[in-house]
């Protein structure tokens, strides 16, 4: 793999000034409970988005989509928003925060790359906003602490309607730590870390399976699921008593107090509600190190997320289908990544070889090569020192 370094002085024909180093959010449990605001279970891991930028003599912003092979460019004087800037948005967005917030910088050339960087709108727009203010910031001696920085990232949001990042994703990208998953409260966004047990070694493993479908499977139905979600909560919050909150709404309150409810906005609400319970049943599974438990809750996820939010394909189906054949494993479900098709696995220690197998199988019969790599929750974003350029 042709490492960022050399990707950009290719590019450009200069060395990059700094290299930053973004993290890959991981929704462990809670994906979609921001529409009650309930409660997520949720980490960084080692995959996301490098980032590297160089200055230039001009005004002009010159950027590289590596992983896309993907190039646009504007002027710094004369930013405005175009309906095939796409991905580009984000980086337009940035720079006008910036010089909203009265920030001195000249133009610049940028490179990024990553499984980020073709992730859907808002994993994209968190991943890239952070590491290049960071990256900026570093380049220019803006001298913003880490606060700050997660502050302007969060509010770029302004100048975009559709590249727009969750508060949430920012957060853990700023704060994660190696080892550690993030409970938040996504009502008041408090949040606290909890060590994360289910490690190779412990009896129990963990194991991320990218099932290399098309970037673009499952994107519109998902994006279509967030929309008809937001227009379903709101109008349910509407119909709540004052001071009542949508997260502590029971499945029984809503079929009896809600009879004219559309029904597949009763199953979206439902699965919403299961979401946000199982991001705080998680919690009390990983303080327990209860391996058997958060098994069966990863497991009994999955079932909702193809029975009441539909959101799925043959391919994970059949997948999740083996595994539940298979004693050796203790439970899968696909978790938010920003890219459709990824799956958690529970793995038995000394069983990873067998579970290799099957996904031979899955490549043979669906032509997809899938990967298989160990889930550690690693820590939060950072600046590559110079003397690790090699290594990347």
């Amino acid at each position: 793999m042709n490492g960022i370094v050399k990707v950009h002085s290719e590019e450009y024909g200069v060395m990059p000034e700094v290299v930053v180093e973004v993290p890959q959010v991981t929704t462990l449990l809670g994906a979609f409970s921001e529409f009650c605001s309930g409660y997520a279970l949720m980490s960084t891991n080692t995959e996301g988005l490098r980032v590297s930028v160089s200055r230039r003599s001009d005004s002009a912003v010159h950027v590289l989509n590596s992983t896309k092979k993907e190039r646009k460019r504007f002027q710094l004087m004369a930013i405005r928003p175009r309906k095939e800037d796409k991905w580009c948005t984000v980086v337009k967005s940035v720079c006008q925060m910036l010089q909203a917030a009265e920030l001195s910088f000249t133009g610049f050339n940028l490179v990024f790359k990553g499984q980020s960087a073709v992730a859907d709108p808002p994993a994209i727009t968190a991943a890239l906003s952070a590491g290049l203010i960071m990256a900026l910031d570093k380049l220019f001696g803006f001298g913003l602490n880490r606060n700050t920085a997660m502050r302007l990232a969060y509010n770029s949001n302004r100048y975009s309607d559709s590249y727009q990042s969750r508060l949430r994703d920012l957060i853990t990208i700023f704060t994660a730590e190696p080892g550690k998953m993030i409970h938040f409260d996504l009502d008041s966004y408090d949040y606290s870390f909890y060590d994360y047990p289910f490690v190779k070694g412990s009896g129990i493993g963990s194991y991320f399976i990218d099932c290399a479908l098309p970037a673009d499977e499952l994107s519109e139905e998902v994006a279509l699921f967030r929309r008809t979600a937001a227009k379903a909560s709101a109008v349910l919050k509407s119909e709540l008593p004052k001071g009542y909150k949508l997260r502590t709404l029971t499945k029984k309150e809503l079929l009896q107090n809600h009879p004219s409810f559309p029904e597949d906005w009763k199953r979206m609400i439902t699965f919403i509600l299961e979401d946000t319970a199982a991001a705080n049943r998680g919690l009390e599974c990983l303080k327990t190190r209860d391996a058997e438990a958060m098994g069966k809750l990863l497991s009994d996820e999955q079932r909702d997320i193809q029975n009441l939010a539909e959101l799925t394909s043959p391919e994970v189906d059949w997948l999740v289908k083996r595994g539940a054949e298979s004693e050796y494993i203790r439970g899968v479900t696909e978790v938010s990544v920003g890219i459709t098709g990824t799956l958690v696995v529970l793995i038995d220690d000394g069983s990873e070889e067998l579970y290799r197998k099957q996904l031979e199988e899955y490549e043979r019969i669906f032509g997809f090569h899938p990967v298989m790599r160990e889930y550690i929750p690693s820590g939060s974003i950072k600046v590559i020192p110079e003397n690790e350029y090699p290594l990347i």
